[in-house]
């Protein structure tokens, strides 16, 4: 049986006085013994029954710690369970989640663009092969956005499509998924269109969580193009670096899709120069069409 009571609490009994003078006496009687034996005989059999005592109760202090151990490594472990499952949970969601993400291939960061391009198909047919969309930068210059906010305002708020995301129907505007009539391709821009543009198209990747290499690498393409010798030296560079920066940003989208993307921020300088030919011979054959109608 358990002790309820700390023995090491207890002090030994005054034998000497008063309050066992009686038991004293009957024991001397009965034994034979002096008082001073008596005495010291009740000492002894105290001392031995108090550390009887002492050692029943760490006994079961030693008893209770180890159930209590018990309990408390019974918790934790179901604790540790119940939050690796919980985790466990938590990352199927995630890997979920991921599977439904839209994903954006990688590219080698040695690669270049070609020195040639393969002639594109039209923009309707593009986005037929790849759900990878290229859009032109004339949407984040000011005068796209002025027409974005215009037609915005004129859209009747019937005008809905059904549309799933993330294997959920939702009601979308129409004009979502149709182009303003007003925008136009990169290579029609003036420089200076060009450059705004760009600065907030770079914003807004940013915003819509464009994995960062590609980031970088856009950055870098656009940084190269507006720092280019070409502008100084030629009276075309600015259309030269245009019509690159068009045809490349296009192939560079085009690549990813098919996973074989380079690194748009390697300016290929043969291509610059081949484009700049082409385009000195359009000016050339308009100047002879002049002189000799």
């Amino acid at each position: 049986m358990a002790l309820v009571t700390d023995p090491t609490l207890k002090v030994i009994p005054d034998f000497a006085g008063n309050a066992y003078a009686g038991i004293r006496m009957d024991l001397q009687a009965a034994t034979n013994q002096t008082e001073e034996e008596v005495m010291t005989r009740l000492s002894d059999t105290w001392n031995a029954d108090h550390n009887t005592r002492i050692a029943e109760w760490n006994q079961d202090q030693e008893a209770e710690a180890r159930v209590l151990a018990e309990v408390e490594r019974a918790r934790i472990t179901q604790e540790d369970a119940e939050c690796a499952q919980h985790e466990a949970e938590a990352e199927r969601e995630r890997l979920e989640a991921e599977k439904k993400k839209p994903k954006m291939n990688s590219f080698d960061k040695a690669s270049s663009i070609g020195d040639y391009l393969t002639p594109r198909p039209a923009q309707y047919a593009i986005q037929k092969l790849t759900n990878f969309e290229y859009v032109e930068l004339w949407y984040f210059s000011p005068e796209g956005c002025r027409d974005a906010l215009k037609s915005s305002r004129l859209i009747a708020e019937n005008d809905l499509s059904i549309t799933r995301t993330d294997d959920q129907l939702m009601l979308r505007p129409t004009s979502v998924f149709k182009a303003l009539k007003a925008a136009i391709v990169d290579h029609e821009l003036s420089f200076s269109i060009f450059l705004q543009a760009k600065n907030l198209f770079l914003i807004q990747i940013s915003k819509a969580k464009w994995p960062w290499p590609h980031i970088d690498a856009l950055s870098l393409f656009f940084w190269h193009l507006e720092n280019h010798s070409i502008q100084n030296n030629s009276n075309i560079g600015d259309m030269v670096i245009l019509t690159y920066a068009s045809c490349v940003h296009q192939d560079w989208h085009d690549r990813l899709k098919r996973d074989e993307g380079f690194n748009i921020g390697n300016v290929n300088e043969n291509l610059i120069c081949t484009i700049n030919e082409e385009l000195w011979d359009k000016v050339r054959s308009r100047t002879l069409n002049i002189v000799c109608p």
